[in-house]
């Protein structure tokens, strides 16, 4: 009952975010064309282009206009050929139920490109399996339809790319500046806290909050990346984007170094100027976050407000404190200075850049030298297809999987009698996920979506009978329904369904399919389901211990870096500091994936929380004591320090491997001498965090949730 209760709270989760209601108008708009031709010239093939045009549509995902030119591209010439072979498939049992089987899998592995690919494959899979539902015999006949299948592409390739184009830059910008919303509110909320003198629980829940920063800014890098990939790569506005990204990741580590070092000054008078001071610095920080995030959105100088006056420059160590700092007593206040000095060049340099990209000057020196070399590796088109040609390969079992429930729904539909069975097939193809919880809340939208979308599509029928109303009704349907999508997948699933009934029921007027398909969707439900459950299952409890030790592995790789190097500010720190983010992110992934599909008390779930969250708050003290390091050379105890660290971190991952519990955690020596007590403060936490990672790992290798 939880787990329904669960899917339920996901299915009915409305997201945040604004209608696309120009996504809806275009797309609708794309599938209208076609269909009024259809209409005016009698033609019932030109429906065809109907369905292309939506989902040619449905498949632009933004991005540069090479990119989405490559995408719809795909989608619009390997659905027309996809179309007129499936067409004369449908007529012989045997071959239909053969090519249902191959097309299905060989679209399914399209994933092994990545998800762009998996979304390309499933418009494909959806073509080619309602091609094979209207067979046609003649030659000729499987020509035209490829024919319109090809001209209701290129029509909305032409709608997205020309008539109603987006700017090229314009995802990559709101991206970035997303991210840097994101660090104005960690940069506003760290003042907050120092000012009011926050205990250790508000710090947590402020890191939880702000833990979104490091998706974000993957995701921006994704975007950009696609832009910069085609030929526009090379232009000042996209070298202005990357410099601002870049400068990101750095600023980023300031402010968590320090969150971490403000966290100990603690509701104690002496430590009140020094609140105040980071108080009003962190919001000076958070409005230049913030005007930077204007200079994005706008584009334009329009609008645009005036850019806030940087603070003060910071003292250096040595220089004299500020009024009401008292360096002596007061070392925190020194190393507090130095982090603001550093996030002051680099505030500096986002705003150089931000003007620069608003005025069209061109980058400075001090932008491009955040910026590191883009290397970029060739390899072999065919390298994804034989790097997972594997037996263990999530990729190819998945494919394998949609292939053979897809073709088993075609001939169990066929054998009892029910109507439209290639939609059935269709309906497997959308529920079946690579992971067993979202394909259960997918059949759980399939099933509420069809049978409401089934019932409003009888209700149309009988109410609407002239062909031009219920184009309009069509093309309303499809408006409304894209638009909806970025807030609601469920009400996405319940106006599109009586599209699609509309659309295939259109030409016949046999509005009976309706009834029809409400039970194929109960059958392909019931199959998609016994289908993730029983072909070659794979728990995410057996995926979350590899996720998590592999993000440990990378916490111990972070921490041999920190140490290894002469500055926190060097690539190969950035990098490794990047590379436990990523794995983090997985972790969470697989965690988030492992609640859903857990059928125990809640209450179990904390040891792999507990996971995650320390590992986290390691590498928060390992960014801390990076940027604390007042030694230019590392002293052999620090070294040792990191090297038993960084071996007991490898430990625990192996256990989570083994699923074993971790062998007792070996005392560690903290015997670096240091004058600092900030840096010594810091060096002290590295064996605490360790024994509550410790803890954590122990729990959960005891723990029922990987049983």
């Amino acid at each position: 009952m939880r787990r329904l209760l669960r899917h339920l709270r996901s299915v009915l989760r409305v997201r945040p975010g604004k209608p696309a209601i120009g996504a809806g108008l275009r797309t609708a708009l794309a599938t209208a064309v076609p269909l009024v031709l259809a209409f005016l010239l009698g033609v019932k093939d030109a429906s065809w282009g109907g369905l292309s045009g939506l989902l040619v549509s449905l498949a632009d995902k933004g991005g540069s206009y090479r990119t989405r030119a490559k995408e719809l591209g795909a989608v619009t010439l390997l659905g027309a050929v996809v179309g007129a072979l499936g067409a004369p498939g449908g007529t012989t049992p045997w071959l239909d139920v053969s090519l249902m089987w191959l097309g299905v899998t060989a679209a399914a592995y399209a994933r092994s490109y990545g998800e762009t690919a998996g979304s390309v494959g499933g418009q494909l899979a959806v073509i080619f399996v309602v091609s094979l539902g209207a067979p046609a015999v003649a030659p000729e006949d499987a020509l035209a339809r490829g024919g319109w299948l090809l001209f209701g592409g290129l029509w909305a390739m032409v709608l997205s790319l020309v008539l109603w184009p987006l700017r090229p830059y314009q995802p990559a910008r709101r991206a970035i500046a997303r991210v840097y919303r994101a660090l104005a509110e960690a940069s506003w909320e760290l003042g907050r806290l120092s000012r009011e003198g926050a205990g250790s629980q508000a710090w947590v829940e402020a890191a939880q909050r702000h833990m979104n920063v490091r998706p974000l800014m993957e995701h921006a890098r994704a975007t950009l990346g696609a832009s910069r990939g085609s030929h526009m790569g090379k232009s000042r506005r996209g070298e202005h984007l990357l410099v601002l990204l870049e400068t990101c990741e750095p600023m980023s580590a300031q402010l968590i170094a320090l969150a971490e070092a403000m966290e100990g000054a603690v509701r104690e008078p002496r430590f009140l100027p020094l609140r105040g001071r980071v108080d009003s610095l962190c919001d000076a920080y958070a409005a230049m976050a913030g005007w930077v995030e204007q200079v994005l959105l706008h584009e334009r100088n329009d609008g645009v407000p005036r850019a806030p006056r940087l603070a003060p420059r910071s003292r250096r160590r040595g220089d004299r404190p500020a009024s009401g700092i008292r360096s002596r007593e007061d070392p925190l206040s020194l190393h507090v200075d130095v982090l603001f000095g550093k996030l002051r060049q680099l505030a500096g340099v986002a705003h150089e850049t931000a003007s620069g990209l608003l005025h069209g000057d061109p980058v400075s020196d001090r932008g491009r030298s955040l910026v590191g070399r883009e290397e970029r590796r060739v390899r072999s088109w065919l390298a994804p297809l034989r790097d997972h040609l594997r037996a263990d390969s999530l990729v190819f079992r998945h494919a394998l999987r949609v292939g053979l429930v897809a073709t088993v729904a075609l001939v169990v539909t066929q054998a009892l009698g029910i109507r439209d069975a290639h939609w059935v097939s269709l309906t497997v193809i959308a529920i079946l996920q690579p992971y067993s919880a979202i394909t259960e809340e997918r059949a759980l939208q399939r099933v509420g979506g069809t049978l409401l979308g089934a019932c409003l599509a009888a209700v149309i029928a009988t109410r609407v009978h002239s062909p031009s109303a219920l184009l309009t009704v069509i093309v309303l349907l499809t408006a409304v329904s894209v638009a909806l999508l970025p807030i609601n997948f469920g009400a996405f699933q319940v106006l599109l369904t009586p599209d699609y009934l509309l659309l295939a029921t259109l030409s016949s007027g046999d509005w009976s399919l309706a009834g029809q398909r409400a039970l194929g969707v109960l059958v392909a439900c019931t199959l998609a389901l016994l289908g993730a459950w029983v072909l070659w299952p794979m728990p995410e409890r057996r995926r979350f211990p590899d996720a998590a030790a592999a993000a440990l592995r990378a916490d111990g790789d972070y921490l041999r870096e920190v140490i290894s190097r002469r500055s926190a500010d060097r690539p190969e720190v950035g990098a490794a500091r990047r590379s436990f983010g990523l794995a983090l992110l997985d972790a969470e992934a697989s965690f988030e994936r492992l609640t859903a599909e857990y059928h125990g008390p809640p209450q179990q779930l904390e040891s792999g929380m507990a996971v995650i969250t320390y590992a986290r708050r390691f590498a928060t003290v390992v960014t801390a004591l990076g940027m604390e390091r007042p030694e230019a050379e590392v002293p052999g105890q620090l070294r040792h320090l990191a090297h038993q660290a960084g071996r007991a971190l490898d430990d625990l991952a192996e256990s989570l491997n083994a699923r074993r519990a971790p062998a007792p955690l070996p005392p560690l020596q903290v015997s670096c001498k240091t004058d600092d007590p900030v840096f010594g403060a810091l060096l002290e936490r590295v064996p605490r965090q360790l024994g509550m990672l410790h803890g954590a790992v122990t729990r959960l290798s005891a723990g029922p949730i990987l049983r």
